[in-house]
């Protein structure tokens, strides 16, 4: 089962009204107030990872997002951020079988 809290690496730093959220220096998420809402933009800018600017309604609902966002990255991150160390391990799937029904029947003639 996957995992769903960062690594105590990953810090939160509140800077006035902004949280943002850092590997080491790294800045990688910021989420700001606006209006009545609240703007989440992920800050770091590497091949592989697109930009994104969304609203939320809450600091915490900004938080529970960027975490998500940061776990289905965390192999890009930590390379990115040079942290290789924080990469999880590479989980293969086992191999599928082949079952007869499942080829075309004019394939099967041909053994």
């Amino acid at each position: 089962m996957p995992t769903t809290k960062l690594s105590p690496d990953y810090v939160w730093r509140q800077e006035g009204d902004q949280h943002t959220l850092h590997l080491g220096k790294h800045p990688l998420i910021r989420i700001v107030p606006v209006g009545a809402g609240w703007i989440v933009r992920t800050m770091l800018h590497v091949p592989g990872i697109a930009p994104q600017q969304f609203a939320v309604r809450s600091v915490q609902s900004g938080k529970g997002w960027a975490t998500k966002w940061t776990l289905d990255r965390q192999r890009l991150i930590a390379r990115a951020c040079g942290r290789e160390d924080l990469a999880p391990d590479v989980v293969h799937a086992p191999p599928r079988r082949s079952f007869a029904w499942q080829h075309a029947s004019w394939t099967r003639s041909f053994g």
